[in-house]
């Protein structure tokens, strides 16, 4: 069914991209985030109040990567992922809540076109073309009566840049300082190669997913982030099962427009034989 290979392609960019987040041990704990809109018009410059001067370390990296990152409040993501010749992008914003994240994502994935996924208030909105036309699926991660349900629960924390670093904290075996500092997307960034040990996993479906979208986690992702002088996440690369994704990261702190589709947007589930 076209739905599970689009929820398989996005489980794939999500762990490929971004990280361990939605299946690692709960030893870390996110930072409280702060109210949706709080802080999100300040530009990034503006965030933070002390520089790095590009010295993180494996103790701290985490808490002030994440921090950082939530004090700004929103972020666009443009993503690319190759593998096999095919190239599979992905663009976005984040825009951060209490105890939430506000996402649109559009994605364009080979065997099935544009899916635009939004999450708004923690309910999930899916548009493929192919299958729901102009409107969009409606998916509430709590309804335990929707058989899509399961499949997007903790998606937001997927998708959530400080999300993964929350989850990483156990898993991170090695954490390095590389080269010099360069230009990333207009800022000066330092790059630190991250290596996490994937047995830390506790989460069986994220394998599953991962299988039906042909691919496997090896013992070990290496993940290579580019982080500014205000503890900023520029770009991120990694490689899964000879998949090489490169995420950028920029419009830190500015505003965002996230909005869930309108009544007559949403598409009738029971028709489409769910």
């Amino acid at each position: 069914m076209r739905v599970s290979r689009g929820i398989a392609a996005l489980s794939l960019t999500a762990v490929a991209v971004l990280g361990l987040s939605a299946c690692t041990s709960d030893s870390g704990e996110k930072a409280d985030k702060p109210a949706a809109g709080a802080e999100a018009s300040a530009p990034a410059e503006e965030v933070a109040e002390v520089e790095s001067d590009f010295d993180l370390t494996q103790d701290d990296f985490i808490e002030r990567v994440t921090a950082a990152a939530q004090s700004a409040g929103t972020v666009t993501m443009d993503m690319t992922t190759a593998a096999a010749g095919v190239t599979q992008t992905a663009s976005g914003q984040i825009r951060y809540g209490e105890g939430a994240q506000d996402i649109a994502m559009t994605m364009e994935v080979p065997g099935s076109g544009t899916i635009d996924f939004l999450m708004v208030g923690g309910v999930v909105y899916m548009q493929m073309p192919e299958l729901t036309g102009d409107q969009y699926l409606q998916i509430d991660p709590a309804d335990t009566s929707n058989p899509l349900s399961q499949a997007f629960g903790g998606m937001e924390d997927q998708f959530d840049p400080t999300g993964t670093l929350a989850g990483l904290g156990d898993a991170v075996r090695s954490f390095e300082k590389v080269g010099e500092p360069q230009e990333v997307g207009g800022a000066l960034a330092q790059e630190y190669a991250v290596v996490v040990d994937t047995s830390v996993l506790n989460d069986a479906s994220v394998a599953e997913d991962l299988a039906a979208a042909g691919a496997t986690l090896p013992p070990e992702l290496t993940y290579s982030y580019w982080i500014d002088a205000d503890d900023l996440m520029r770009r991120v690369t990694t490689e899964v099962a000879g998949a090489t994704t490169e995420v950028t990261f920029s419009g830190w702190g500015e505003p965002v427009e996230i909005t869930a589709p309108t009544p007559d947007q949403i598409a009738d589930m029971s028709a489409l034989g769910f």
